[in-house]
């Protein structure tokens, strides 16, 4: 894999190092009124060495000494030729485009009850197949660059002092992030992609690995459906989809020749108000029955994230006989919010094609996104080579203050100075968020949670403080450093436990870790989860119910992570601990009668049962080790500086689970448990939004001596909060379910993403997701449980309605509750 890299980089910059010594054909684009015409796709013929005009017109192409044939193109105008001839200076080339003649002679339909479009259209379509998959595989390079900019803001909340240090103009205008990058792209039909970016500049803005890819930004109108994770969990119909009559009409509205070529231009119009269609123009070539370019917008309606308008607009250029590929995209978009009115735009540059590259063998390993260390140190000779649209003199401008301020050591101590008035201990941010301090240099941060995060109140230790600061460290080569030490105490049962939990991160390209937890602590008697101790205080204070349940603990794990091949994750521990039950020490509740409060035993929760008094397991010590091994098929993933990330996966992941009990070292314990988890999460249903699924199965192949906390536990559901989670019940109890037999549970739900409510007038505008759902367990002792659900989901916010039921067991129905900030 890194031999092919290699050899595409030292491709790449050799192909620099000739234009190095090349020159330039630069120019202004305008219209037969002086004024400039932006995002002008601007080629020479014959070739795929293209570029576009900036927003002022201005472009700039790099050649060898030769003679050329320069192609200015663009939506609306006529197609200018211009012959220029490069000898030993660079040459200035200035084109006039005049807007189109015209006609609207068009394809004569052979069906009267059908008009010129629709039999257009239907060419289009039977062609979309074709010309999807004519080309196997390609190489190009592109060049991308996102100029994201406040157009207003609110002067009450963004002062003059602030704006002034963001670079805005006295109206609050401004660019507030800018971002370039060259990359090599390559794909490989079907769906095997690889993109190797070889330089990135930016300012301003956080997170430039973000949504700053090639890979994010492709549009190919011959998918039946486009989809950008990073703008919205929605996919769009394109308007020559296969089905792409039943949404769309169509009006053929004039015709124009290019080359020879009769260019159909299309209106296309959605049939019905639906927030997943596209309204615009595109350009068709009569004969051919292919796409020369497209105009498409998307409105709010269409719920793209933080986006109210976006426009979409592709044009296409020859690149060998009867291969047309894309030359340039661009995305353009507005938005507002809370006042605060933004724009900008996203321009793609895809240029030098190879339609046959024949690419070694392996070559598309599943690292779709390779970003190298010298990445973000290209100087401006590469840039000046490299650069495919020229900047606006704003956007060198605002380059030029950000390089100012790294280098000016006054800049940097105002910096200084702003982090260290960061860092600051404030009252109010403290109790509402947290303390964190951050200290780059030295690459370390330490968060101290919120007093209200801190005091908590359960039955066994009464009102209690849980502290748990987090300290981080970061080495070189991005090694990590994770403490979290843990103090509690209780004023009920004047108990004080102390934990520490370290995890050191020693090869984020192996996802390779070691970690460990030495001490004592008061931990759930369900290993899977059931609620948090802020949301137990509450429903315990506030409606009686104490769900949580408890046992103490002195123990010391080690375990160590590790990919062992891409797709194969490894994990395994081994852990000895004391354990020893707890009873109720304190019982309130405000405005309850605190005797309907349950004792800490959940299979015997009430205290008139005589089971009560009994302990639900004596105390003992457990030696146990378990492992598992997960399965990504066809993993995908991204190499950065920072380390290895996976990419959400198109297919399902396979878990397997083993844990024993050993009895050794006055261990008590003796078992062996397998489980199977297959999983698979947002599977993409089309227009239908997605869907996600959890099975799971297992059995303990031995329980000669097994206790309560090494049961198979299962995340119920019994508070009004839940855990909306893959693999969550909504209403089963938290404990009665567990096992030490054998058990099979499906997790099956659908989110709609807005199908239905999208459609209906003024509640589509609330961007409410539909989500139905159910559940299902079996195991050996207890009755069959299944459960049902609807629910509406706004951001990250989610309510739900169901009910489940069994055989012999109560109807329960009712509202859950969740958020994920």
């Amino acid at each position: 894999m890194r031999a092919a890299t290699v050899a595409l980089l030292t491709l790449f910059f050799c192909c620099n190092a000739a234009f190095a010594q090349s020159y330039v054909i630069e120019g202004n684009v305008t219209d037969s009124h002086g004024k400039p015409i932006a995002f002008v796709p601007v080629y020479i013929k014959g070739t795929s060495n293209g570029t576009i005009a900036n927003e002022h017109g201005f472009y700039q192409l790099k050649v060898n000494p030769g003679n050329y044939i320069v192609a200015f193109r663009f939506i609306g105008y006529e197609q200018q030729t211009l012959d220029v001839k490069v000898i030993d200076a660079n040459v200035e080339l200035n084109a006039t485009l005049e807007p189109e003649n015209y006609t609207l002679q068009s394809y004569i339909p052979q069906d009267a009850e059908l008009d010129s479009a629709t039999v257009i259209m239907r060419q289009v379509i039977g062609r979309r197949k074709y010309y999807h998959d004519q080309v196997k595989e390609y190489s190009c390079q592109v060049y991308l660059k996102a100029d994201q900019r406040l157009l207003n803001a609110p002067h009450t909340f963004l002062k003059a002092d602030v704006a002034k240090i963001l670079n805005l103009d006295p109206d609050r205008r401004g660019i507030i992030s800018l971002f370039e990058s060259i990359s090599g792209f390559n794909k490989r039909q079907p769906g095997k992609v690889k993109e190797v970016m070889v330089g990135m500049k930016h300012a301003g803005g956080e997170n430039p690995f973000g949504f700053n890819r090639a890979l994010d930004l492709q549009v190919n109108l011959y998918d039946n459906l486009l989809s950008w994770g990073g703008l919205s969990i929605r996919s769009y119909v394109s308007p020559i989809a296969d089905n792409a009559l039943r949404f769309y009409k169509y009006t053929l509205l004039q015709s124009f020749t290019d080359d020879d070529k009769k260019i159909d231009v299309i209106q296309v119009d959605p049939k019905h108000e639906d927030s997943h269609l596209f309204h615009g123009i595109i350009y068709v070539i009569e004969g051919y029955w292919r796409l020369y370019g497209a105009d498409l917008h998307l409105y709010k309606r269409a719920h793209i994230d933080f986006v109210d308008t976006l426009n979409i607009q592709q044009q296409f250029m020859p690149v060998a006989d009867s291969i047309w590929m894309p030359l340039s995209l661009n995305f353009n978009f507005t938005g507002k919010i809370l006042g605060f009115k933004y724009g900008g735009y996203f321009i793609g540059v895809a240029n030098n094609y190879n339609v046959t590259p024949n690419f070694p063998k392996k070559y598309f390993d599943g690292e779709v996104f390779d970003v190298g260390k010298e990445t973000t140190r290209r100087d401006s000779a590469f840039w000046a080579t490299s650069r495919a649209v020229p900047l606006l003199p704003d956007e060198q401008r605002y380059y030029h203050l950000f390089d100012v301020a790294k280098a000016n050591p006054k800049e940097q101590l105002a910096k200084d100075s702003t982090r260290a008035s960061n860092n600051k201990f404030r009252l109010i941010p403290y109790l509402l968020n947290n303390y964190h301090y951050d200290d780059p240099y030295n690459k370390i941060k330490i968060s101290i949670p919120s007093p209200f995060k801190v005091v908590f109140y359960n039955t066994v230790e009464g009102v209690s403080v849980d502290i748990k600061p987090q300290f981080f460290k970061e080495f070189d080569r991005h090694k990590t450093l994770t403490i979290e030490p843990e103090a509690r105490y209780g004023n009920s049962d004047k108990i004080f436990t102390f934990n520490t939990n370290i995890n050191y991160r020693y090869n984020p390209l192996k996802q390779a870790a070691v970690y460990g937890t030495f001490g004592s602590d008061f931990l759930d008697l369900n290993n899977s989860g059931t609620l948090s101790l802020f949301l137990n205080s509450l429903s315990t204070l506030f409606t009686g119910n104490n769900y949580l349940k408890l046992y103490k603990a002195e123990f010391g794990m080690l375990g160590t992570q590790g990919e062992v091949c891409n797709g194969i994750l490894l994990n395994g521990q081994v852990e000895y601990a004391y354990r020893e039950t707890v009873i109720n020490t304190s019982l309130y509740a405000i405005g309850k009668d605190s005797t309907q409060l349950t004792t800490n035993n959940p299979l015997h929760p009430s205290p008139l049962d005589p089971g009560s008094n009994v302990p639900l397991f004596p105390n003992h010590q457990a030696l146990s080790v378990r492992g598992s091994a997960t399965f990504t098929f066809n993993q995908e993933y991204t190499m950065n500086p920072e380390g290895k990330f996976i990419e959400p996966t198109r297919y399902p992941r396979l878990r397997i689970n083993y844990r024993k009990g050993i009895q050794i070292l006055g261990s008590d314990v003796n078992y062996d448990f397998l489980s199977v988890d297959f999983f698979q999460d947002q599977v993409r249903m089309g227009i239908m939004g997605y869907s996600s699924y959890f099975i799971s199965a297992g059995k303990f192949l031995n329980n000669k001596y097994l206790y309560y906390p090494d049961y198979k536990q299962f995340r119920g559901g019994q508070s009004f909060f839940f855990d909306s989670s893959l693999g969550s019940f909504h209403f089963l109890d938290y404990y009665t379910y567990s096992t030490n037999k054998q058990y099979f549970e499906a997790h099956f739900e659908h989110n709609f993403a807005g199908y239905f409510l999208g459609r209906i007038p003024f509640i589509r505008a609330l961007n409410l997701e539909e989500i139905i759902g159910g559940s299902f367990l079996t195991q050996e002792l207890l009755p069959g449980y299944k459960e049902y659900y609807v629910g509406l989901k706004r951001s990250v916010i989610r309510l739900d309605y169901g009910f489940s039921y069994g055989r012999n067991l109560p109807v329960l129905q009712g509202f859950r509750f969740t958020y994920n900030f």
